[in-house]
């Protein structure tokens, strides 16, 4: 997945499209609608930890996609908007409540900021091998 800049346009488009599909998958397993499982984890340990545990399964869900695909943080951002977007049509339908909205662009703000995180430590350790 990792292309070179200037690659065929197709593998841009394959990658973005991969990356959409993880970001949704991931998304939906982190925050499923409807079917929230973590508001017994919030009756247990309050929502502020509730959400800190959601943030740190996102960041590490993207770290660890960045590091086994290599994928382009630029493609992957953009599959992720895509997939936000595609996500938020289908929500809006039938809402649980607005704060989907917000909710599932912070897991998807924290999939990319995971997967820069793993292939900026790639680069670094890349640069220290040499």
């Amino acid at each position: 997945m990792n292309a070179e800049t200037g690659a065929d346009p197709t593998v841009n488009a394959r990658t973005v499209a991969v990356s959409a599909a993880f970001a949704a998958v991931a998304g939906l397993a982190l925050w499923p609608p409807g079917a929230v499982y973590w508001t017994a984890v919030a009756a247990a340990v309050g929502e502020a930890a509730t959400l800190a545990l959601v943030v740190v399964a996102a960041l590490a869900l993207g770290g660890a996609f960045g590091a086994l695909t290599g994928v382009d943080v630029r493609a992957f951002a953009a599959g992720a908007a895509l997939a936000y977007l595609l996500g938020m049509a289908a929500v809006a339908r039938s809402p649980d409540s607005p704060v989907h909205l917000f909710l599932y662009g912070g897991i998807a703000v924290c999939l990319v900021a995971g997967t820069a995180v793993a292939r900026a430590r790639a680069a670094t350790a890349r640069t220290s091998d040499d």
